[in-house]
């Protein structure tokens, strides 16, 4: 038993696909156990997206150090839902059919074995505030600016910034007044260097800065004390600050597709962290070994 984020038939979609838009769903975050034959509780976090047409896709790990598999399934018009679990290999490794309460705080049912030749009780209650997709849904729902001149003028009512792909490669200085702003979007753009003016905005829990040119984090990322989710896969970075680890609850790092061959030693401290995505960089298999003894309580991807 091993992923928590959203995988949609087999595709990943990183956390910065989601925009506000009608086809954005909510993501049940749940807490519970596995009860094996021989009466041992097995501790499980589970999520799952309930999309349009009541498909349900999501995601479970009990050991952090196993990392975590992949769910596919759908929920039924009586609140019953059938799950296919599957590994990194996209292959079934079981099955999760159940029952989930109407206003989806509670759910139960049985776990069965590829094979059949196991069947463990399962029961989960909804968890609210510990995980970032409780920022996400958060996030999501707020008005998001897409004109910057327009922010900085409105800077007092600003929550949320979507500048995706729009060929920026520089931040005004004045962004600096937008004391209220929790998430800044600036996927796609050409950003070579972490912009210095985002670490003045302390309200800040969520950034993404996926698909653009980094080559270098400044130190100052470590002002950033209430961030939560830091998207910067998909860039040139070679090398992160030792400042990282002072982001204390930073509950999501997403770095892969970058040329890292290190962390610092400083990553222990985020003690917060429940995912890490670092795949497609150049990590020796030693390295992985010790970010894992660094961060033993976090789902690392490789």
């Amino acid at each position: 038993m091993n992923k928590i984020w959203i995988i949609i038939l087999g595709l990943a979609f990183p956390l910065n696909t989601f925009s506000q838009d009608k086809s954005f769903c909510p993501t049940y975050v749940y807490d519970g156990f596995i009860k094996t034959d021989q009466g041992q509780k097995l501790e499980i976090k589970l999520n799952f997206l309930v999309l349009l047409d009541s498909t349900l896709v999501g995601s479970y790990y009990y050991n952090p150090q196993n990392g975590s598999l992949k769910l596919v399934g759908r929920l039924n018009p009586d609140n019953t839902f059938n799950l296919v679990e599957r590994d990194k290999n996209d292959s079934i490794t079981g099955y999760f059919n159940g029952i989930v309460s109407s206003d989806k705080k509670e759910a139960s049912g049985k776990w069965t074995s590829k094979d059949n030749d196991k069947i463990y009780t399962f029961d989960l209650m909804q968890v609210e505030g510990k995980s970032h997709w409780d920022f996400i849904k958060k996030n999501r729902a707020l008005y998001e600016y897409k004109d910057l001149k327009q922010a900085i003028k409105e800077y007092d009512k600003v929550l949320s910034i979507d500048v995706a792909r729009q060929d920026l490669n520089k931040l005004s200085r004045k962004l600096k007044r937008l004391n209220k702003i929790v998430s800044c979007n600036l996927l796609g753009n050409q950003f070579i260097s972490f912009p210095t003016v985002l670490t003045k905005l302390k309200t800040l829990d969520e950034i993404s800065l996926s698909s653009n040119k980094l080559t270098q984090v400044t130190p100052k990322i470590g002002q950033l004390k209430n961030l939560r989710i830091l998207i910067m896969n998909n860039n040139r970075l070679t090398e992160l600050p030792k400042e990282i680890g002072e982001l204390t609850n930073l509950l999501y790092l997403e770095i892969g597709n970058n040329q890292l061959t290190t962390l610092p030693d400083e990553i222990k401290y985020l003690t917060s962290l429940q995912e890490l995505y670092i795949e497609r960089n150049k990590l020796s298999e030693s390295e992985k070994e010790r970010i894992k003894k660094l961060l033993p309580n976090c789902v690392i991807h490789f």
